[in-house]
């Protein structure tokens, strides 16, 4: 759910609900590359980028491919001890790096690096880290996501049973602290109301919600599905949402059970997540489906957070005071 705009360190399919996948068709042309930290800081402490051995359970540093049947592999870093375990779940086509870096990855002038204060190793400081990539996701550099790819489009019901599968195959420990990010909003809400005893908290980052297809006009609804499909067949590889009936699937899965907190942080700059070039046009309607979902679980909903769409980049240290908050002894 981004609007189509020069690519900057973005996958094609980032985005929130699904002008992401239109800003990742955009973007396709124009990867930056930076090698440095931001503001001079040295490269962070993070797992190790290579995909190419096998996940090894454990505590501290460890990244690599998770078996989860069916001749598909699932890649998995990890960092840090203790728990409860943080999983983070990126948005729409963007892998598991995606919580290292910081600024705003849109900035073509200043786009995101690696760096040590952002959220992932920030996180590993206090309890254990884990993040994955989704298949059909792109690495902050351009690179190709390190997971098995699978017929597209997908479904948050898909995500959540891969992660399920994934994390249970790795041996990584709950509970689990979920921090989703746009469609990562979607896919951690499918998670915790399908395995609601896996789960100790939920941090959702300007999360993508069923509440959209209520609160946009429903010809705008439509067309903005009609577009995403179209991205989807011109990107067979990339991940493709299929949020109608992920949203069908979510409405009749059991709620939440009361108990397990929740947070809805929502960007306070108006991003064009309908790709039509104008910011501003609905963007009233993207924060009251934000309210919507935040009512929906009875949770905290922050509105002042100094940033766009991707909050975890822009304001790295806010989002890691709200995953602290759920982590006993932070």
């Amino acid at each position: 759910m981004v609007s189509a705009a020069p690519r900057m360190k973005r996958p094609a399919f980032a985005g929130v609900f699904a002008a992401a996948v239109v800003l990742l068709a955009a973007c396709a042309g124009q990867t930056g590359t930076s090698s440095g930290a931001s503001d001079g800081a040295t490269t962070p402490t993070t797992a190790p980028a290579s995909g190419s051995g096998a996940f090894v359970p454990g505590d501290g540093d460890r990244a690599g491919l998770v078996n989860i049947g069916d001749g598909r592999e699932v890649y998995l870093e990890c960092s840090g001890t203790g728990g409860p375990t943080v999983v983070f779940i990126s948005g729409a086509g963007v892998a598991a790096d995606d919580w290292s870096y910081v600024g705003d990855p849109t900035d073509a002038s200043e786009p995101a690096t690696p760096d040590p204060s952002a959220v992932f190793p920030e996180t590993a400081r206090f309890t254990t880290a884990c993040a994955y990539d989704r298949p059909g996701t792109e690495q902050m550099e351009g690179g190709a996501g390190r997971s098995t790819s699978v017929p597209q489009p997908t479904t948050s019901q898909q995500g959540a049973a891969d992660l399920h599968a994934v994390l249970t195959t790795a041996e990584v420990p709950g509970p689990y602290v979920l921090v989703g990010h746009s469609l990562g909003g979607m896919i951690a809400n499918t998670y915790a109301r399908t395995y609601p005893d896996e789960v100790s908290g939920v941090v959702l980052v300007d999360p993508g919600s069923q509440y959209l297809q209520t609160a946009l006009p429903p010809d705008v609804w439509s067309k903005w599905m009609a577009d995403i499909a179209a991205a989807g067949t011109a990107n067979p590889e990339s991940e493709a949402p299929d949020y109608p009936t992920s949203i069908d699937a979510l409405e009749a899965t059991p709620p939440l059970p009361a108990g397990i907190p929740v947070v809805v942080l929502s960007a306070d700059r108006p991003f064009d997540y309908l790709g039509i070039g104008d910011a501003d046009a609905y963007w009233p309607n993207w924060l009251e489906a934000a309210t919507l979902l935040a009512a929906s679980f009875a949770a905290p909903h922050v509105t002042e957070t100094a940033s766009g769409h991707f909050v975890a980049n822009e304001n790295p240290a806010l989002v890691v005071d709200q995953i602290c908050a759920m982590v006993p002894g932070c």
